[in-house]
């Protein structure tokens, strides 16, 4: 259930991205950020999340159009070996086999694409080492404005070779960013502190020396995450409540100092949000040490990035009961349709007949298990890889369009008197066919449909909740279904039905509600739709609601919806009552 995804929604993503599913040239770029995904939560202790990337990984691979040899071998072995592990949950196992995955990764690439690292290090070089002595030149001279241009130069030299840096050397990419971010912090302050500078500036040359030499720096293995990130920033803008605005120095150099750790979970999910965060925090900590700072407006952005990061982290993740609300909400209207008909073949004194809407309702069942089967085998790969959450925002945002349809069918249900023409129609056009085989039919659409729909809705939560959970959640539904349909068949005509559907109904507006949140914000986690944030405004998970206008703004539309249509169903209900009166 949890790999369904909806042909409906697939169309719309390839609408929305005609050319994802063309042939490209093979790379393992998703490869990596899949590896570098799963350290990130495995660090975090997040398993689910862990687990699902793993999966990615292992899909990804299996589809790779790669050679048969040793080499690609030992990749298959290592992700098969980290796919047992991940299941154990045990987590320096786990970091140790997926740091295997990217080191053998490593090794095929460069089998696969031969390059000479000395001589790319001797272009780094070639490219940083002049610019790196004109900015000594104008530190030893105490020229700030000199020198903060050839940090510019440096900083656009930089952007061409850092990736050759990154790709054979971690720790000295992680280095050399965090003593530039150092450098920009110091040569933006009002009062330069040229000694300090000049620190600075001397460990970043020896790094950009050491890396060009082949040497080899140790790897900071503390377990940094967005959570990392989030403290840090939190106990800066506490310094500056404190009245402390220098004091929050120290903290955001300790950003810098953590960022190259956890850089990737930000561009994989934010490219905009990450290219803030490089270029502005330095300069935030630089106006800070400065006296005529604008305190306010430093600690207003520094407060829009904290809640920047908490959005990246993990989306809302559903309950066990939100599981279950899906399975209730869509069981009980085909429980309804079939209780209706059991009950009128009962005052009809046709009892007999009843095992036709039995059969209806077992081909109903199979035939929405078929359809699921279908659409898992045949569609399964449109949620790999960046597609994840384009298609959770998509197939969401289709759930709640249908639950609205649901939840207003519930409302207008909820007197006794359209229950009852509901029920009498229903009959109505199941007996006037002259056949048995009519109500079979009538059972089978109704429990088919109902299947149908539940998929839709299961394939929006997917991707937000585990297949544990979920399947906890569906157990639990169907128990309580069990029981509403045993004192449904034997007490139908006497149970209050308006308590009963006003309680149905607003459970399904409020699951509506958090859907359309949670389906919005995962398409701005990929730039799809972009993201004003009100700061003043808390997030709120588990009622999927998130501090921005594009969240905001369809979830009120949402509410006037369901207000309206209230209204509109109460004032209908009046008039009624007051024609039969």
């Amino acid at each position: 259930m949890k790999k369904v995804t909806i042909l409906i929604s697939l169309i719309v993503l390839m609408m929305l991205s005609p050319l994802q599913f063309a042939s490209a040239e093979e790379n393992y770029s998703d490869l990596y950020i899949s590896v570098g995904d799963a350290i990130m939560k495995v660090k975090a202790d997040d398993w689910d999340s862990a687990e699902k990337l793993v999966a990615q990984l292992s899909s990804d691979w299996e589809k790779a159009d790669v050679p048969e040899n040793e080499t690609s071998k030992k990749v298959g072995d290592s992700i098969s070996t980290l796919d047992d592990l991940v299941k154990e949950r045990e987590k320096e196992p786990v970091l140790d086999a997926l740091s295997d995955v990217s080191h053998s990764l490593v090794a095929l690439e460069k089998e696969q694409n031969p390059v000479d690292q000395e001589e790319q290090r001797g272009q780094v070089k070639a490219a940083l080492t002049p610019v790196l002595d004109e900015m000594g030149q104008s530190i030893e001279a105490k020229d700030a404005d000199r020198a903060y241009e050839s940090y510019q130069s440096f900083l656009s030299a930089w952007t061409k070779n850092e990736k050759i840096v990154r790709s054979q050397s971690i720790p000295f990419y992680g280095k050399i960013e965090t003593q530039m971010g150092f450098l920009r912090i110091a040569l933006t302050q009002d009062e330069k502190d040229f000694s300090k500078i000049e620190g600075i500036y001397g460990e970043l040359n020896s790094a950009v020396e050491d890396f060009a030499a082949g040497k080899n720096l140790k790897s900071d293995n503390q377990n940094y995450s967005l959570d990392t990130l989030v403290s840090l920033l939190e106990k800066a803008n506490q310094s500056i409540d404190d009245g402390n605005p220098e004091g929050a120095v120290p903290h955001l150099e300790k950003f810098l100092s953590v960022w190259p750790s956890v850089e990737g979970d930000v561009r994989t999910k934010n490219g905009s949000l990450y290219t803030e965060l490089e270029n502005n925090i330095p300069v935030l900590a630089g106006k800070l040490s400065s006296e005529n700072a604008d305190v306010d407006a430093i600690q207003s952005d520094l407060t829009n990035y904290q809640k920047s990061i908490v959005l990246l982290q993990d989306k809302t993740n559903y309950s066990v009961w939100d599981a279950a609300l899906i399975m209730l909400r869509e069981g009980l209207e085909a429980l309804l349709v079939v209780t209706a008909l059991l009950a009128f073949l009962r005052k009809a004194n046709a009892a007999s007949q009843q095992k036709w809407i039995w059969a209806g309702v077992i081909a109903g069942v199979g035939m929405s298990v078929v359809a699921a089967f279908i659409l898992s085998t045949v569609f399964s790969t449109a949620t790999a890889g960046a597609n994840r959450e384009i298609f959770e925002g998509i197939t969401g945002i289709a759930a709640v369009l249908m639950m609205v349809g649901v939840g207003m069918w519930l409302h207008q249900k909820s007197t006794m008197k359209a229950w009852n023409q509901y029920i009498q129609k229903q009959m109505g056009t199941a007996l006037s066919t002259g056949s048995v085989l009519s109500l079979a039919l009538v059972s089978f659409l109704s429990i088919f449909r109902e299947g149908a729909e539940t998929i839709i809705f299961y394939m929006g939560i997917a991707p937000s909740i585990s297949t544990g959970k979920m399947l906890a959640g569906i157990l639990i539904a169907v128990g309580i279904l069990a029981v509403c349909a045993f004192v449904l068949i034997r007490y139908s005509t006497k149970i209050p039905v308006r308590p009963f559907f006003k309680i149905a109904t607003f459970l399904i507006y409020f699951v509506a509600f958090k859907i359309l949140g949670v389906s919005i914000h995962a398409l701005q986690l990929t730039d799809k739709i972009q993201s004003t944030q009100l700061n003043s405004l808390p997030i709120v998970d588990w009622a999927g609601f998130y501090p921005t206008l594009e969240t905001m703004i369809p979830q009120i539309v949402l509410l006037l919806v369901f207000a309206v249509t209230a209204v509109k169903i109460e004032k209908g209900d009046r008039k009624q009552e007051n024609r039969a009166a």
